[in-house]
């Protein structure tokens, strides 16, 4: 069976769909990168916002769309949030929710028993790896107002930690560079009585691992301790701290645990002990009660930040969260013009940030040329551009930043012409 997996959404999804990809290759099944070329897509949805829930119906009906025979799975938040919805979505022929998903390949070869199931003895999915990302736990206790997430995944739990670091093994030892710790939140992560710096300390100390990078971190779980880490090398000098608006008064009505102020602090301690690290982080335009007052508070806020990237979204009503039933929900117009406002200033501080590298030098980690041009990542999360990187993919090597471009950075290989 030929299967194309597609996710919408967040890390977690990404994650997922690679976890998938491999659990399907170890059936003996190959992943191919066209829907064309398919028998079976897989679609990771997600339903974080509005857009996101209609793009995991688009997604999910474009084999149909396409006129190609192939089945569609629908799994993910959507999926979970909406089944009956997504049930009837065009072209869907089976939906299996969350708390199913670790079955996924077994549900779909019960499912459809007529598809091809010989062997195939050479998948593409995991030809040239780099960088790999591993879910360390799932669900949210959080009962922020507006989030839907803890309706579709569920209770947080924890991957146990010998399992973590026997996936992490398996995957250096197929060759990726990177390893990437997610999940809804990863500084949830609770087993044996460890927590997450426990859980790095191990990674960083039980495998050969040459970079790992963490993805979203609660503003309030991240201690002292924690950020000791970061004197190891190898971890990188990246965090992402979701703020989701910076004036406190809207902070109090999302139920986040913390005051825009207090997230400032937080900010001027993490810089003092990580010199260099990027910080992004999340930004909700259009709040219920959100004034023009609250939302001046929010830019400011932002600016005085000095973020590297912001992921700016505009406020979104999710069925059964409690925000949805709050007044003075913000109109269109004003959202639309707040969120030009937001981006503008996004645009300005991820440019910032940039410009503050002109003429460094760090390690990139190449990944897959992209026309002929070499792409890769630094450890604090710049995207450097160099046409000798094309030669490097799934290398280290060190550049010196000289240019700005619009994809991010040029770079020029270290000691070359």
């Amino acid at each position: 069976m030929r299967v194309h997996l597609t996710h919408l959404g967040c890390k977690l999804n990404q994650a997922e769909i690679e976890r998938l990809g491999r659990d399907f290759e170890a059936a003996g099944h190959e992943v191919v990168g066209s829907l064309a070329a398919a028998d079976l897509h897989v679609v990771n949805s997600c339903t974080v916002t509005q857009g996101a829930a209609k793009g995991s119906r688009q997604e999910a009906g474009r084999a149909r769309r396409g006129g190609w025979p192939v089945r569609t799975v629908l799994t993910g938040c959507y999926a979970s949030g909406s089944p009956e919805e997504a049930a009837r979505v065009a072209g869907v022929d089976l939906v299996v929710p969350n708390a199913e998903k670790d079955r996924l390949v077994e549900i779909v070869q019960e499912a459809f028993p007529d598809l091809p199931s010989d062997p195939i003895p050479c998948s593409s999915f995991s030809a040239g790896p780099t960088r790999a990302l591993v879910k360390v736990e799932d669900g949210c206790n959080m009962r922020c107002s507006f989030c839907i997430i803890p309706f579709t995944r569920g209770a947080q739990r924890s991957r146990a930690l010998p399992e973590v670091i026997a996936e992490v093994r398996s995957l250096l030892d197929r060759g990726y560079r990177e390893i990437v710790v997610t999940g809804v939140q990863i500084s949830a992560w609770r087993s044996e009585g460890g927590r997450l710096g426990d859980l790095v300390r191990a990674i960083l100390d039980k495998t050969e691992v040459p970079r790992l990078r963490l993805t979203s971190i609660a503003p309030w779980d991240l201690d002292e301790r924690l950020l000791g880490l970061w004197r190891d090398p190898r971890l990188c000098r990246h965090l992402h701290l979701s703020l989701q608006s910076g004036s406190t008064a809207t902070l109090r009505r999302m139920r986040r645990p913390y005051t825009a102020e207090s997230y400032l602090d937080l900010l001027g301690r993490v810089r003092a002990a990580v010199p260099g690290v990027a910080v992004t982080t999340d930004v909700i335009v259009g709040f219920p009660g959100e004034t023009e007052e609250e939302f001046a508070e929010s830019l400011a806020t932002v600016e005085a930040a000095g973020f590297a990237k912001v992921h700016v979204f505009p406020y979104s009503v999710r069925p059964g969260t409690a925000a949805e039933r709050m007044p003075d929900q913000v109109p269109p117009e004003p959202k639309k013009e707040r969120m030009a406002r937001m981006l503008a200033l996004a645009d300005q501080a991820e440019r910032d940030f940039q410009s503050a590298h002109l003429g460094l030098r760090a390690t990139v980690l190449w990944e897959r040329p992209k026309d002929g041009m070499g792409q890769g990542l630094t450890d604090n999360y710049l995207r450097v551009l160099c046409p000798e990187g094309a030669a490097l993919r799934n290398r280290f090597s060190e550049v010196e930043l000289v240019g700005l471009a619009p994809e991010g950075l040029v770079g020029r290989i270290a000691g070359g012409a």
